[in-house]
């Protein structure tokens, strides 16, 4: 177990920190926390960590203070920084005494803390004196350039000369174009990989862009969130907009190029305003409006709000979601359909943007997966791709690539689903039976109709079925006309006369019974139970 001491003065921090990841089947262990700097320096002997994870802001003795006598006197331990959005000076002054990463409170996630550590322990296993420079410098020229799109160095034309003179950035600052590139196999390319592997080719990514734009102009490539990379270039020289336009469009084919002959990856590239570096969060706010109306197939920008989302924000409603489980029960594909195409016109119709879908999908996905669950349903027989489904999809730009997606996501769980339910190891007249009452449950069919269509003598059918089923032909047959009842109450406010009409009931006492038996309420109590 490698030893893991936390320093924070925040006890939340702390704890959250310590929930995030399960420390001792990751092969870590919490040796201790301290609340600042100081104590943690008087107890290192004591506690003998491997790494130090920090807060950067404390009281009595800071962080970075903490992490430069940590450098100095104990160079085995490898220490990990924490940081607010505000804490750049600090954060650019540990990285500088070898602190192998930090990590900003706000985005912490049990995938990047465990990279930071992962980073940790690579060190640990070559010793102290690895060259963690240039690690470094790419992590502080990121922080920069989330600043510049979240708004911090709005009007703040010294901060940004002196920080790119720090960082070794050369760009024009007056005059620089966003270019984003959305790489859409990158799950499928690392094939089941550590975060390690994922990260290693993303540097190797911004690495060759680099080098393809700095054969001529300026620039920096970054990693951002989601499988995505933002270029800043600054085409020096380059006056005229349709040369900039052609410019532009070359670097993009090259890149594109060369990602695919050299890499195996595809990405689509967004190419955002020129504009300067203290306006950047306007000019990347833009990109993304442009993206969206990409994603929506629109010539031109609507007059919607840019930051729409699907349903306030809530994911599906709860309405669609029990048609859609009902449909996929009853093997309606035409209810199916209906409610999919609902979902994605309502998206069309009102303008929202690729992000604001974002919940909306998970939703969709978590829902075909808890199906399949319950079903008894292999998800790799429905999604056949070699990319984990939540990637997959997030790799979809295009409205319509997401919308077909669904669509044949949910069309081959109801198949898979019809299957599986009229194959469960029966005979082939069972079958025969079991697939009639699934299709003609709303009419008045008896066992001499579901005999007659399975070519068979109705009492050795019935005998047959019961024995295979465990159930008789009419116990079975009301079931399946009770379930249909039940997803009519759940998923409309129809009235109760028109639900047993529907699931192929002919008489109200008789629903009212089986119904009260099976759910051990009346039909009326159940339908006020929903509202």
């Amino acid at each position: 177990m490698i030893r893991v001491l936390l320093v924070d003065d925040e006890l939340l921090s702390r704890m959250m920190v310590r929930s995030l990841i399960d420390w001792e089947k990751e092969g870590y262990c919490v040796c201790g926390e301290c609340g600042d700097g100081e104590q943690a320096w008087s107890l290192l002997p004591l506690l003998r960590p491997q790494i130090v994870i920090t807060d950067v802001r404390m009281n009595r003795m800071n962080g970075d203070e903490l992490v430069r006598r940590i450098a100095r006197e104990y160079p085995e331990i490898c220490t990990i920084c924490l940081s607010g959005y505000d804490d750049y000076k600090y954060v650019r002054d540990v990285l500088k005494h070898n602190a192998i990463d930090y990590l900003i409170k706000n985005d912490l996630t049990p995938d990047s803390l465990l990279e930071s550590l992962h980073k940790a322990e690579e060190v640990l296993k070559v010793g102290p004196k690895i060259k963690k420079d240039e690690n470094n410098l790419q992590a502080l020229r990121r922080q920069f350039v989330l600043q510049l799109i979240s708004g911090e160095y709005r009007g703040k034309e010294a901060f940004i000369e002196r920080d790119m003179q720090v960082l070794s950035i050369e760009l024009d600052a007056g005059r620089v174009i966003p270019v984003l590139l959305s790489i859409r196999n990158l799950e499928e390319k690392i094939n089941g990989g550590t975060l390690r592997d994922k990260r290693l080719v993303i540097f190797s990514v911004c690495n060759v862009l680099e080098e393809i734009i700095r054969e001529e102009f300026q620039g920096l490539a970054v990693p951002l969130e989601k499988n995505e990379i933002l270029l800043l270039i600054s085409l020096n020289g380059v006056v005229s907009e349709q040369k900039a336009g052609e410019e532009l469009r070359r670097i993009v084919n090259r890149s594109s190029f060369c990602l695919d002959k050299f890499m195996r990856l595809e990405g689509n590239f967004h190419i955002g305003r020129s504009g300067a570096l203290t306006e950047m969060q306007d000019g990347f706010q833009e990109l993304e409006n442009r993206r969206r109306n990409e994603f929506l197939d629109l010539n031109k920008p609507k007059e919607a709000a840019a930051n729409r989302e699907y349903n306030e924000g809530n994911g599906i409603r709860l309405e669609e979601e029990q048609k859609l489980t009902a449909a996929l029960k009853q093997g309606d594909k035409e209810a199916l359909e209906d409610v999919l195409e609902g979902i994605f016109r309502e998206i069309y119709e009102k303008n929202t943007g690729r992000t604001g879908c974002s919940q909306l999908f998970s939703d969709l996905i978590i829902l075909s997966l808890s199906f399949c669950k319950k079903q008894g349903i292999a998800y790799e027989k429905v999604y056949r791709h070699r990319t984990g489904v939540l990637e997959y999809v997030a790799s979809l730009e295009k409205l319509k690539e997401c919308r077909e997606f669904f669509l044949q996501l949910f069309g081959a769980v109801l198949a898979e689903n019809g299957r599986l339910e009229n194959g469960k190891d029966y005979s082939v007249p069972v079958k025969k039976v079991v697939s009639y009452i699934h299709q003609h449950y709303r009419e008045g069919i008896s066992l001499v109709d579901a005999a007659e269509n399975a070519g068979m003598n109705s009492s050795y059918l019935s005998t047959l079925f019961k024995a295979e089923v465990g159930t008789g032909f009419v116990e079975y047959l009301n079931e399946v006309r009770l379930e249909r009842a039940k997803e009519c109450m759940d998923t409309s406010d129809g009235k109760l006369k028109e639900i047993i009409d529907r699931s192929g009931f002919t008489s109200y006492p008789y629903f009212f019974s089986l119904f009260k038996k099976k759910y051990g309420m009346t039909p009326k109590e159940y339908q006020k139970s929903r509202k």
